[in-house]
């Protein structure tokens, strides 16, 4: 049993490997395969045109150079317009397919005879080399293909990525909008105007009260102000109370009339039978 859990353990991890190798593999070869199949042909087409056309080798090297080089950006033309034929509605669009097609197969004839033209004309009249020579010249065509489709693939998906960043922040922006409104409905119901600047203190202070305003909250406050008042020689009623805090009466009396009840015991003092409601 463990034997066997070692090797499941062994091909899950070789599994792992190779799917994250594979992604990477094929962007490799994706990236460079356009650019390193021609050079077989470069090489070729080079050393004719150096024995043949009797140029230079820089010379040789930039006429090379820029053959591959038309071929590989025509090619990456010649998938751009069949994918944009494709998408397209328009069937005048195919008409650009065309104009491509026939640019790559001419250059395909061109490179093919001028390799084959230079070695026959130097003498080789084997048929079997220049049928090579033309298989050659059609791998920057393949790799060229795949090079045009891989470009709109990355374009794709970055046009994608881009589109997605874009609906997320603006998700994110109504999320702040509707948290916004939500808080100026919470605001308003507590009897705040959500617009009028306020300091942050005195706000929540003045929500607590206006929320909140119950007599019980202000116990220790109708004592103190009861130990005040009867110190100036006044004895405040239930109705003053309620006044002085601006609390509702009908609501407040009865705790503020316990609370004057309980204080006039604590000092001594004599309240009359109308003491506890006025």
């Amino acid at each position: 049993m463990k034997n066997t859990n070692w090797l499941a353990d062994l091909f899950n991890k070789a599994g792992e490997v190779f799917e994250k190798f594979n992604p990477a593999a094929f962007r490799f070869l994706a990236a460079f395969l356009p650019y390193l199949t021609p050079v077989p042909v470069a090489w070729v087409s080079q050393a004719n045109a150096t024995k043949f056309l009797d140029l230079p080798p820089q010379v040789s090297f930039i006429f090379v150079f820029g053959l591959e080089g038309i071929g590989l950006w025509f090619t990456a033309l010649f998938v751009d317009s069949v994918v944009t034929a494709i998408r397209s509605k328009n069937w005048k669009s195919w008409g650009i397919v065309l104009m491509f097609g026939v640019a790559v197969a001419v250059y395909v004839t061109i490179l093919v005879n001028i390799n084959v033209i230079i070695e026959q004309s130097s003498g080789q009249s084997n048929p079997a080399y220049s049928r090579v020579i033309t298989l050659l010249c059609f791998l920057p065509l393949i790799t060229g293909i795949g090079n045009g489709y891989y470009k709109l693939t990355l374009e794709s998906k970055t046009n994608i990525e881009i589109a997605q960043q874009k609906q997320n922040e603006w998700e994110q922006e109504q999320w702040k909008t509707k948290e916004g409104n939500k808080q100026q409905v919470r605001l308003a119901k507590a009897g705040i105007n959500p617009f009028t600047p306020v300091v942050v203190q005195q706000n929540v202070d003045t929500v607590s009260e206006r929320r909140v305003k119950r007599a019980s909250d202000y116990k220790e406050k109708i004592w103190k102000y009861l130990d005040d008042q009867y110190s100036n020689g006044v004895l405040v009623g239930v109705k003053d109370i309620t006044e002085h805090f601006a609390l509702p009466y009908d609501k407040a009396k009865g705790f503020v009339s316990t609370q004057r009840t309980l204080w006039a015991g604590e000092h001594g003092v004599l309240l009359g039978k109308k003491g506890s409601t006025e």
